[in-house]
């Protein structure tokens, strides 16, 4: 198992004056997620790395060849969250539903070709209000569990990846995963996805980072890993670092079950109360909560957090994954230019003030220059290889484009969901800011005000960069050389590919190969996301309230999909009212195009348009031209058009919107892979064997 031990650079050496209450105060560390216990041949326990909080998550993790065991207990357990509004870093007290106790859970390495058995434990209260008999499907039973394996392509049936299991409180249940041999490695995640629970699960900080590692090189012919060759110049492996945002939206409550308030309106846990996530419609149901409670976009379990231990000039692997139910992360990286009090203060996670007053603290602290046609926008570039654990075929730039009039100017725009594996190198020694830039105005149109992304600018974690050899020129350039010289001595890399390096094609790893032709061009399946009134079906001259997909709320029951195993199909996904994030489990798609009024914000060989409303969603969606995801946002007004292949698996799972909210509240619908859809029951069963086989019996004795 490879594994980044981070150092804690001691903040003294930061030249600047410190205020006598930060000088009573430790930094606030940056933590790689937590790692149980390994065992190792011959019953040896290793140690398991420092876990945040003083969390402990039951079992360990044992390899037996190709099978990983993993064991994990769902339980209800008091942890600690650092809230920068406290001027004397005092850190506010929680008791959530996680795994272990942790404010988010283990991290999971495996390999393709691997068997991974998930031991779930529910150490939950069988004394569930929320879940009330013959209710009908919706928020509810927040105390029943299962898990879900985002974005690996693995059967959805069985003791596998079924989001259609109920694990009830003091159940356990025994997972099963066969990781074909053939699967990508990547980015990917796990959470719980019993409907009606799923949000207030994952919003307690259950869920953790899922990784594929692969050493398939590439010597021509089948796409190899692009683990194999990332490497700096001198041919070791770069260092990575795993980012695991979540959005714990915690509250005290008074006596009448209302929660208590701030005079700005955000959410206040007196003294001796404990934050918990237990009220649907108070805490995650809403559009704007995220921007109105105050609380801040956590990192492996740590609010604003300090990384460091980074040279300049030393190319890194960062893996993002957000794992938060609601709002977008906007995420840029800019020099902190303030060496002030401030400056030292936001080193150790504390900000004070209201959101708006910490805003203007973090803008004061790291700036981000609105072009105005002259000037340029001071941003650490990402150079992203892989979306939503899928290489790419090309290393795509992100916050080199600098000419939109959009607040959100070179973000690398996460939604829920989303992961994006983004190799960065910083120029030269310093303090940096990774920044949740305030939503662009594209992204809060008909959003109801929010829902889509801060109204204000959070700071997510701050960088030290220290030593190393600064950088001048090109930074793209720079990390395409440091990949071509860290691969000159592997000889059986084919001369095309290591020289590709040079201008970023990443086709000999790229993670799936191109999709089509479809099957159904002229006539795409079509995905709706609507929340709002239509009309009654029983009668349609009233109106009915929902969280719509294609017009339906989710029935657990129904079937709304029925597809033949082995086909290519055509998707259109649309939104009205709002913004909404489209998820199917199993197969990843292609995003073939995105049309705005008809027509394509690309050009004939994938360059991006300008779209015609000029607000910057090309960095939403110029990135995405021929790539594979799982999981993609679709705006108002855009239908965003993908093409899927479903592979080897049959079975029955879903898609739905991933702001989890909406999911629990209807937005699901049920999706079955089948055999052959001609056959009678999809070729599912033996619908009609039985009269077949007296018939058979029959005829076999008439001849004698």
């Amino acid at each position: 198992m490879n594994r980044l031990l981070v150092r804690i650079t001691p903040l003294i050496s930061i030249a600047f004056c410190v205020p006598s209450v930060a000088q009573q105060l430790t930094p606030q560390p940056f933590l790689t997620p937590p790692r149980l216990a390994e065992n190792a041949p011959g019953g040896r326990q290793l140690a398991a790395a420092v876990l945040p909080g003083g969390c402990k998550p039951e079992g360990d993790i044992t390899r037996d060849g190709n099978i990983v065991r993993l064991h994990l207990v769902a339980e209800v357990a008091p942890n600690q969250i650092n809230n920068p509004s406290y001027p004397d870093g005092a850190k506010d007290n929680v008791k959530l539903r996680s795994y272990g106790g942790c404010l988010t859970g283990p991290a999971v390495e495996v390999k393709p070709g691997n068997t991974l058995r998930v031991f779930l434990d529910n150490n939950l209260d069988t004394n569930d209000p929320s879940c009330k008999p013959d209710a009908p499907p919706g928020p509810g039973c927040f105390n029943t569990v299962n898990l879900h394996y985002h974005g690996l392509h693995v059967s959805p049936t069985g003791n596998s990846d079924n989001v259609l299991l109920n694990i009830g409180p003091h159940t356990k249940f025994e997972y099963e995963v066969n990781i074909p041999t053939d699967h990508p490695s990547g980015t990917f995640w796990y959470h719980p996805h019993r409907h009606g629970s799923t949000a207030l699960q994952v919003a307690s900080g259950a869920s953790g980072a899922l990784i594929v590692r692969g050493n398939r090189p590439y010597v021509g012919g089948a796409p190899g890993d692009i683990d194999t060759i990332l490497h700096d110049a001198k041919g070791a492996s770069i260092p990575e670092q795993i980012f695991l945002f979540q959005q714990i939206p915690y509250a005290c409550f008074d006596s009448n079950g209302k929660i208590i308030q701030n005079p700005d309106g955000t959410w206040k846990c007196p003294a001796g109360q404990t934050g918990v996530v237990e009220d649907f419609g108070q805490q995650l149901a809403s559009a704007t909560v995220w921007d109105t409670n105050g609380r801040f976009t956590s990192i492996n379990g740590a609010v604003e957090p300090t990384l460091s231990g980074i040279r300049a000039g030393e190319v890194q692997r960062w893996r993002f994954i957000h794992a938060g139910i609601h709002d977008t992360v906007n995420l840029q990286i800019v020099p902190m230019v303030n060496t002030g009090p401030k400056a030292a203060l936001a080193l150790r996670g504390i900000l004070s003030g209201t959101p708006k007053q910490q805003e203007e603290t973090v803008k004061e602290l790291c700036p981000v220059l609105t072009p105005d046609g002259s000037k340029a926008v001071a941003l650490i570039p990402q150079f992203e290889i892989a979306s939503d654990g899928l290489t790419h075929s090309a290393i795509t730039p992100i916050g080199v484009n600098q000419k939109s009039i959009s607040g959100g100017i070179g973000s690398n725009f996460l939604q829920p969901g989303y992961r994006s594996d983004v190799l960065i190198a910083f120029p030269h020694a310093g303090t940096y800011c990774v920044l949740n830039q305030a939503a662009t105005p594209a992204e809060r149109t008909n959003a109801g005000g929010g829902g889509q992304g801060p109204n204000v600018t959070q700071l997510l974690a701050t960088v030290i960069v220290s030593g190393g050899t600064p950088v001048t020129g090109d930074m793209g350039d720079y990390i395409k050389r440091t990949l071509y010289e860290g691969n000159k001595n592997n000889k059986a890399l084919p001369k095309a590919a290591l020289d590709g390096l040079l201008s970023g094609n990443l086709t000999p790893w790229r993670g799936m190969p191109e999709e089509g032709p479809a099957s159904n061009s002229d006539h795409p399946r079509s995905v709706a996301f609507f929340i709002g009134n239509i009309p009654d079906p029983q009668d349609p001259q009233k109106k009915v309230f929902g969280f719509w997909l294609n017009k339906q709320e989710y029935n657990p029951d129904r079937v709304d999909f029925t597809l033949q195993v082995g086909a290519t199909e055509d998707w259109v996904l649309t939104s009205a009212g709002e913004p909404h994030i489209y998820h199917i489990h199993v197969n990843p798609f292609e995003v073939m195009d995105v049309t705005h009024d008809g027509k394509s914000i690309f050009g004939p060989h994938g360059e991006c348009l300008v779209p015609p409303d000029s607000v910057g969603l090309q960095n939403q969606y110029c990135s995405m031209w021929h790539t594979f995801k799982d999981t993609v946002f679709v705006q108002n007004d855009y239908e965003v058009h993908v093409r899927s292949t479903y592979e080897r698996y049959i079975g029955e799972f879903v898609m739905h919107c991933h702001i989890l909210d909406h999911e629990d509240s209807g937005m699901m619908a049920n999706v079955l892979i089948v055999p052959d859809v001609a056959a009678p029951g999809g070729g599912l069963g033996m619908p009609g064997m039985k009269g077949m086989s007296n018939r058979t019996m029959n005829h076999a004795h008439n001849q004698h």
